[in-house]
């Protein structure tokens, strides 16, 4: 693939960090314009929620990967923390900034399942392109495979496992893409508006989504090769996260059902 998107002397740009980038631009600026449907009153309050957003999911995303792939042991454990290139769990940035964005409402007095709800709809979108990010990078990649669609990574930069260099890989980046945009697109279409006209109860949204791909992230979890095994569960880590995740997801929309109407915060 393409790891590398261009080079200008001693800059490197990559393309796993340029499709993020793509993502977060047209993911935020959709949230901008809907800001004041969020809660947000002061537009100040919106880019606090965007850098909680940013650093929160660098943070989280980097720790998950280091704590499952790296042991403290390992000499280059701090260079591997720190370096652009190393990897990243999309559910480690999914935790912190889960925390990170309900401190943040908490402390402004905002509805946190109402903000979560509309960053539920872009986040699917930004999930979609940081994908075709792994896919370029060779990260996050699939089990070797006889499939027609199969793909072959070769340039030597790629973060594929040097053994499986070269030889055709399910393209679990791609099984996780294309149903995350077509996520974002029902989202868009069949839930916001109904949540902006009150007719759809915060939180529902919220739980939608991680309940999507809390499934999504389960089964392909069977085709990639960069696993962690849980010993005696049959499960990869990430799986057993994911049944955790789908497990708050049903108890949020069971709540919600039960739980008497609230006022929106002000």
């Amino acid at each position: 693939m393409l790891p590398v998107l261009l080079k200008l002397g001693p800059l490197t740009f990559y393309s796993y960090g340029a499709l993020i980038a793509l993502g977060a631009f047209l993911g935020f600026g959709f949230l901008h314009g809907r800001r004041g449907a969020m809660g947000f009153k002061k537009d100040e309050h919106f880019w606090l929620f965007i850098n909680v957003v940013l650093i929160g999911g660098f943070v989280g995303g980097r720790l998950l990967h280091m704590a499952e792939y790296v042991p403290w042991s390992d000499p280059e454990w701090w260079a591997k923390a720190t370096g652009v290139t190393t990897g990243y769990s999309i559910l480690g940035a999914f935790a912190a900034v889960v925390l990170g964005v309900y401190v943040l409402c908490r402390r402004l007095g905002l509805e946190f399942l109402r903000v979560w709800d509309y960053f539920s709809v872009v986040l699917p979108l930004w999930h979609f392109f940081g994908r075709l990010g792994c896919l370029a990078a060779g990260c996050c990649h699939g089990r070797p495979s006889g499939v027609p669609w199969a793909v072959t990574f070769s340039d030597p930069r790629a973060l594929v496992l040097p053994e499986l260099m070269g030889r055709p890989l399910h393209p679990t980046q791609l099984y996780e893409a294309l149903p995350e945009l077509g996520m974002a697109a029902v989202f868009y279409r069949f839930l916001l508006r109904p949540l902006e006209q009150g007719r759809l109860r915060p939180g529902f949204l919220s739980a939608a989504y991680v309940a999507a791909y809390a499934v999504l992230r389960f089964l392909n979890e069977f085709y990639r090769a960069d696993v962690v095994e849980l010993p005696g569960l049959g499960l990869t880590a990430a799986q057993a996260m994911c049944v955790a995740l789908f497990a708050a997801a049903l108890g949020l929309a069971l709540w919600l059902r039960r739980a008497p109407p609230c006022s929106r915060s002000s």
